[in-house]
C-alpha cells in the first residue's frame, strides 16, 4: 500500500491563485507561483485577506496526482511582506491513488469522496492478528529439502462483519486481513519481499461520504484501538475506496493523518483486548465513542510510552472524575439513591418552612443553597465503594492474581484524599495511597464494559489481557 511521504513539493490553489508548496511533516509552506513580481505581491495580499469557513480543503498536485490538504486554522505569514511565504498546519493530507484514464473511468464520485474507509496495520494488528489468514506450514518439509508453501486462506474464513449505526447512518464494520503484493525492497539492498499481511477495520456506507468526515471516523477507530490497547499513542494507516459501476470496491485515495505522538504503543496481542473477544458489544462500544461517552476513559490513558508505568496527580484527578461519571452510567436507580431523593425532598420542605418564617431573606438568590442542593449526592468514597461492591467478583479476582492493593474502605478513602488535597489545598502527600490506582483503573474498565453490555464472564475473560 502506497503511503504519502513526510516531505514533498508540488502546486496548490488558494482562492483561484497558484502556489508552489513544500510539506514538512504537518506544516505546509506556500509561495506565489507567478513569474511577475508585482503579481506575486498581489497574490500574497489576496491570500492574507482570504476568508472562509473552517474546515476547508485546499487542492493541488503532487507528482501529477491530485492532492488535498485539510485546513482548520488561519494562514500565518512572516515579517512585513518581505517574505511572501504563507504557512498553515494541516491535520490531514489526501492523495489520489491514480492519475491515468483507468483510474478516473472507475470513479463513481469525486476522487476525494468515499464509500468505504479502511484503517489498517499498526496497533490494529495486535487486536486481530494477521497470521490468521495464513494456512499452517508443514515445517518438516521445509527442514528436509528447503521447500515451503505459503498459502493464504479464503477471505470468508477470516473476515467478520457487523452492522452499526453512527449518527443515524447505517455503517457496516468489517475486520479482515489485507494482502500486499511481493516486491524488491530498495531499503534492504533489493531483498525480495514475499508480501505483507496487515489486519484492518473498515467502515462501509450506503451513500458516498464527503472527505470532511474522514477525521470523524478516524477518531472513532483511534479511540476504539486506544481503549482496547489501554494507551492513547496508537497508530495505523488509512485509505479510501469507492464502489465502481460493477459494485466492486477499489482504492481511490491514501490518507496521512498527523497525531503528534512522539512514540507509539508496542503492545503485543497477549497484552491487548482482541476485537473478536468483544464482538457482540462492539456496536454499543462504538456508539458510546461516537457520542463522546468514552472520552472520560480515554483521558486517563497514557499518551507516551514513558508514562505507561507512572502516575501523576492529574491521573489521580482524572480517575476520580471518571469513577464519579461511571456511578451514573446506565441511569439506573439504586436503592441507596432513593434515600438521596428522600433527603432532597426533606431539605426542600425545610427550606420552604424557613422562607415562611423569614420572608426578609431570599434564600435562593442570597445564599448558595441552590448549588448545594443541586449537587447533593453521596461522597466519591461512597460511590467507589458501591461500584466495587457491584463488581467485586471480577475486581477481587484481578487483585488476587496481580497482587494489587486491597480495595478496602480505608484504602479508598486515602486515595480520594489525594485528589481532595490537591484540589482544595494544593498539597500532595503521596504516601502509599497511589498504589490503589491500578485496581481502580481496572474497576473503571469493568464498569465501562458492563455499560456497553458485556456479561460478567466475558468481562473476566478480557480484563486480564490489559491488567
Amino acid at each position: 500500500m502506497k503511503k504519502i511521504p513526510d516531505r514533498f513539493n508540488g502546486y496548490l490553489r488558494v482562492n483561484g491563485n497558484e502556489f508552489v508548496y513544500n510539506v514538512s511533516d504537518s506544516v505546509v509552506t506556500m509561495l506565489p507561483a507567478q513569474s511577475d513580481k508585482s503579481k506575486r505581491w498581489d497574490v500574497f495580499q489576496n491570500t492574507c485577506s482570504y476568508k472562509c469557513e473552517f474546515p476547508e480543503y485546499l487542492f493541488g498536485e503532487y507528482e501529477e496526482t491530485q492532492i488535498a490538504f485539510l485546513r482548520k486554522t488561519e494562514f500565518s505569514t512572516r515579517g512585513l511582506g518581505l517574505d511572501l511565504s504563507v504557512q498553515f498546519a494541516t491535520p490531514l493530507i489526501i492523495k489520489a491513488a491514480g492519475n491515468a484514464a483507468g483510474y478516473y473511468d472507475n470513479l463513481t464520485e469525486e476522487w476525494n469522496k468515499f464509500h468505504a474507509i479502511t484503517f489498517y496495520g499498526g496497533n490494529i494488528n495486535s487486536l486481530y492478528m494477521p497470521q490468521i489468514a495464513v494456512e499452517p506450514t508443514d515445517m518438516n518439509q521445509y527442514f528436509n529439502n528447503g521447500a515451503r508453501q505459503v498459502k493464504i486462506r479464503p477471505w470468508k474464513e477470516y473476515s467478520h462483519s457487523i452492522e452499526l449505526n453512527i449518527d443515524n447512518e447505517k455503517v457496516e464494520l468489517t475486520i479482515s486481513v489485507l494482502q500486499s503484493g511481493e516486491m524488491n525492497d530498495p531499503i534492504k539492498l533489493e531483498a525480495y519481499n514475499l508480501g505483507e499481511l496487515n489486519s484492518y477495520i473498515r467502515f462501509s456506507f450506503e451513500n458516498a461520504q464527503d472527505s470532511i468526515k474522514i477525521i470523524k471516523y478516524y477518531k472513532i477507530v483511534k479511540s476504539l484501538v486506544a481503549i482496547l490497547t489501554k494507551q492513547n499513542n496508537v497508530r495505523f494507516d488509512v485509505y479510501l475506496s469507492q464502489r465502481n459501476s460493477a459494485k466492486q470496491y477499489f482504492t481511490t485515495a491514501y490518507c496521512k493523518i498527523f497525531d503528534r505522538h512522539e512514540n507509539y504503543s508496542m503492545k503485543r496481542s497477549n497484552r491487548v483486548i482482541p476485537l473478536l473477544s468483544i464482538w457482540n458489544g462492539l456496536p454499543n462500544l462504538i456508539n458510546k465513542i461516537a457520542n463522546d461517552e468514552a472520552e472520560i476513559l480515554l483521558t486517563i490513558l497514557p499518551e507516551d510510552n514513558k508514562m505507561v508505568n507512572k502516575i501523576s496527580i492529574s491521573n489521580i484527578q482524572d480517575l476520580c472524575t471518571a469513577l464519579e461519571v461511571a456511578y451514573n452510567w446506565d441511569s439506573r436507580t439504586r436503592e441507596k439513591d432513593e434515600h438521596i431523593t428522600e433527603l432532597k425532598k426533606a431539605i426542600k420542605k425545610s427550606i420552604s418552612e424557613f422562607i415562611k418564617n423569614h420572608p426578609e431573606i431570599d434564600v435562593y438568590t442570597q445564599t448558595t443553597v441552590s448549588s448545594a442542593f443541586e449537587y447533593l449526592s453521596y461522597t466519591l468514597k461512597q460511590k467507589i465503594i458501591t461500584l466495587y461492591n457491584e463488581n467485586q467478583s471480577v475486581i477481587d479476582l484481578l487483585i488476587s492474581k496481580r497482587s494489587l492493593k486491597e480495595m478496602s474502605e480505608e484504602n479508598i478513602a486515602a486515595f480520594v484524599k489525594l485528589r481532595n488535597g490537591k484540589t482544595h489545598s494544593g498539597v500532595i502527600n503521596w504516601g502509599n495511597s497511589a498504589y490503589l490506582y491500578p485496581a481502580l483503573l481496572a474497576l473503571l474498565y469493568v464498569c465501562f464494559f458492563r455499560y456497553i453490555g458485556l456479561d460478567e464472564e466475558k468481562i473476566k475473560a478480557v480484563i486480564f489481557n490489559i491488567f
